[in-house]
């Protein structure tokens, strides 16, 4: 690392300055063409001599592309920070501008180990909540088609998605898998966006949401195969291994658990990003951390599941009930 670049991360600038950009949304204006900067600043209403500046800086980010005093998107942007687009991240940067003063507590944090923040965000913010899992929906969106493809449930009927969100996950298991049908259960809160999602992409026929709290409430029966994705992170060490054999208990023998979420590597050298991560939990939930894949791995193994399995690298685990009353399918293609 250069010197350079090590004082920039001192700069709060280029961070403040890119979500500023992302709430004034020059992006979603230039996606019908190029403008220049007193077209751009009357259409997001801001002052000419402020946008100029905030564009100018946006090229330097290499966000923009200017070319005399007509400014463009680069590709990157017209694909995740034009609303229009079907990956439109957007509301991620949205979440971050939100953390602002959040992050401005760091040192209090770390110096007393303690949170400043108490609950839960679907249920003390709802408006960023809402934000939240639009961001998460999109996210798995990219990245659920693969995983269903991956592993072969083609041999099992049910399938339940435990604070499963907007359903991406669900659906796609379940049109990889035309045998399946689903069961979606999170809170309340959520359930609300998870049927319109549903009904847009005609799956509510073969997914039912259930509304409820895994850590609180039973589970709505038992089931083939149990999917947890991105839920440990936001827990207790404590929460994690009590969730892992409820879900346990409601699998039915011979079926299996899949768990996805963001661990830790195992080379203490190299924890890799998620360790960044970790930090961002400590500041903006109230018990959320990164976990090692070694402590994940504990609480499947001690519930009573066998043959664990390393799908995706730091990233997905599986699972299986010992028994006999479910064929086995091949497991991984």
């Amino acid at each position: 690392m250069s010197v350079p670049s090590i004082f920039r991360m001192g700069y709060y600038w280029e961070a403040k300055i890119f979500l500023t950009s992302v709430k004034l949304d020059p992006y979603s204006v230039l996606s019908e063409g190029p403008q220049n900067a007193t077209q751009l600043a009357r259409r997001v209403g801001a002052d000419l001599d402020g946008m100029t500046r905030l564009l100018d800086a946006l090229v330097t980010l290499e966000l923009l592309k200017k070319e005399g005093d007509l400014y463009t998107n680069t590709p990157q942007v017209s694909e995740f920070l034009v609303k229009t687009s079907p990956f439109y991240m957007g509301e991620l940067m949205l979440l971050q501008d939100a953390e602002w003063n959040h992050w401005g507590q760091l040192e209090t944090i770390i110096r007393t180990g303690k949170s400043l923040v108490r609950g839960n965000l679907f249920m003390n913010r709802p408006d960023v909540a809402g934000h939240a899992l639009k961001v998460l929906d999109r996210m798995a969106r990219r990245s659920a088609p693969d995983l269903a493809k991956k592993i072969d449930l083609s041999s099992y009927r049910t399938f339940l998605d435990v604070g499963g969100g907007a359903g991406a996950y669900s659906i796609h298991f379940c049109r990889q898998n035309p045998a399946l049908r689903a069961t979606l259960f999170d809170l309340p809160e959520t359930l609300s966006t998870t049927r319109k999602v549903l009904e847009s992409e005609a799956m509510q026929d073969r997914i039912h949401v259930v509304a409820g709290n895994f850590n609180s409430d039973p589970l709505p029966d038992m089931y083939d195969v149990i999917f947890l994705s991105d839920i440990l992170h936001y827990q207790t060490h404590d929460q994690n291994a009590v969730l892992i054999q409820k879900l346990y208990q409601a699998t039915r023998p011979g079926g299996r658990i899949i768990v996805k979420d963001m661990f830790l590597g195992e080379d203490p050298t190299h924890p890799g990003w998620n360790a960044i991560f970790s930090l961002h939990l400590m500041v903006y939930t109230e018990a959320g951390r990164c976990f090692h894949l070694a402590e994940a791995r504990s609480w499947i193994e001690k519930s009573g599941y066998m043959q664990i399995t390393e799908v995706e690298r730091n990233t997905v685990l599986m699972a299986v009930k010992g028994g006999t009353s479910l064929p086995f399918p091949e497991g991984l293609r």
